[in-house]
């Protein structure tokens, strides 16, 4: 694809003359104007809608509503980084970013920032719609105002959102299962572990639990899955209490799956109880999880991709809202299986 820098090479002039010409603006001799324009017309030059943005200084704003996070260890500090980087690039085309930060299990903290970014008039929005009911209770206030939004991470069915990054949490669940079920006996039993209050409705980790347990029911596979819910999470003792309790009333179980990065709380409790027969599968390349996969303490971890999520969600929106390029509709990421030969 032909440049303005290449233009001007060939037209033997400067960049600033055929941006002159681009724009229409006076000071070009009509000789040279033409010239200018037949090089273009001959490579099919096409403007690009980011410079006359530029020319016409043109403002752009994108809000952002996603969970908070503290410390590397928390999942969404990667997508907030592909963010931050992404923001940062699109940055000299007037186009700022915006964040709105919620608890990741309280819905209300997620309606009182919902209500903070409808607010805020901005031209497209990003959003991690993990409250099912309450995301669709607001996303009308965005479609009345005409203004486009993007999910990441949790994908958010029967809308109209531009787009969609993030993986296929039903298939990324029937992956868990299918790695676990090559792992275990069939009279092996497994422990489904979920993270999160009774109040929540965390549409992404429901599908992988859909994907994960009806993987067993369509294969016929006789593995009995027990149901363990925590919720003092903060509290690695009282997790560990849980989870001995859970395995000592059920001693058949030889497999866990945690369909979230939560898995080091597992895998905390199965190292310091020196529980090395019991297979655990889980989600998300943190350090710690990192450290868990190398010493076999996790034997196998789904990764997402997170940090490409908010990067590429932004860069799409701005795509969209300044370039009037349309998205696919889904932009699924892979879904890496990672194990201790194939991480660093």
């Amino acid at each position: 694809m032909i440049t303005i820098k290449d233009i001007a090479k060939l037209a033997k002039v400067s960049i600033g003359t055929v941006d002159r010409v681009i724009h229409k603006r006076s000071g070009v001799s009509k000789k040279t104007q033409e010239r200018i324009e037949k090089i273009m017309e001959t490579h099919n030059f096409q403007i690009n809608k980011t410079a006359q943005t530029l020319a016409l200084n043109k403002k752009y704003r994108i809000g952002i509503l996603i969970p908070e996070s503290h410390t590397d260890l928390d999942f969404w500090q990667q997508p907030k980084k592909g963010i931050d980087k992404a923001a940062e690039e699109i940055d000299i085309y007037r186009t700022s970013c915006t964040s709105f930060y919620f608890n990741h299990f309280d819905a209300t903290s997620f309606v009182n920032a919902f209500k903070k970014l409808v607010a805020g008039e901005f031209d497209a929005v990003l959003l991690v719609p993990i409250f099912f009911k309450e995301t669709k209770r607001f996303l009308p206030s965005l479609e009345k105002e005409n203004i486009p939004y993007l999910f990441i991470n949790t994908e958010l069915k029967g809308v109209n959102d531009i787009s969609y990054l993030g993986q296929n949490a039903m298939s990324s669940g029937k992956l868990a299962a299918k790695m676990m079920s090559i792992l275990l006996q069939d009279s092996d039993e497994i422990l489904l572990i979920k993270v999160r209050k009774e109040s929540d409705h965390h549409i992404a980790i429901d599908e992988r639990i859909q994907g994960f347990t009806s993987y067993f029911l369509n294969k016929n596979i006789p593995n009995t899955i027990h149901e363990l819910l925590l919720l003092k999470i903060k509290n690695q003792e009282i997790v560990n209490t849980f989870i001995i309790e859970e395995l000592t009333k059920n001693d058949k179980i030889r497999g866990i799956y945690v369909p979230s990065s939560y898995v080091n709380l597992v895998a905390n409790c199965l190292k310091k109880n020196k529980l090395k027969d019991i297979k655990l599968i889980g989600y998300d390349l943190n350090e710690e999880n990192r450290l868990h996969l190398k010493n076999k303490t996790i034997d196998f971890l789904i990764d997402q991709n997170a940090f490409s999520q908010g990067y590429n969600g932004i860069k799409t929106l701005f795509d969209f809202i300044a370039n009037d390029k349309i998205p696919k509709k889904n932009q699924y990421t892979p879904i890496e299986l990672l194990t201790k030969e194939n991480i660093l």
